[in-house]
């Protein structure tokens, strides 16, 4: 669903997920996608990380992005339903797992 389009092959950013993290997102934000899309979800989602990690407007991303358009539709209905805070959640466990820390820190 929406991840099998196939795309030029394009510049690496370092905000980009890596083949780890989207192995564990992947089934997060197909739960939530109801809508098909022509573009791969990955490339959804780096897009939406690279405006976040950089603070360009939507308007200014690269254009081996999909459209911003739709990469912003897709961010906004993520953010209004939870979804980002759920990759925000399995990002975390994993970054500490990787660091050899407990799953969630204790106060």
């Amino acid at each position: 669903m929406g991840a099998t389009a196939t795309l030029p092959k394009r510049k690496s950013y370092s905000s980009d997920l890596s083949a780890h993290d989207w192995q564990r997102l992947e089934p997060v934000l197909l739960a939530h996608v109801r809508r098909r899309s022509k573009w791969p979800l990955l490339e959804l989602v780096n897009a939406i990380l690279y405006v976040l990690k950089n603070g360009c407007l939507w308007r200014d991303m690269p254009g081996e992005f999909p459209p911003w358009g739709t990469v912003y539709w897709y961010f906004s209905k993520w953010q209004a339903k939870g979804v980002l805070d759920e990759i925000n959640a399995c990002l975390v466990v994993d970054c500490r797992e990787n660091a050899q820390k407990k799953r969630s820190p204790v106060a």
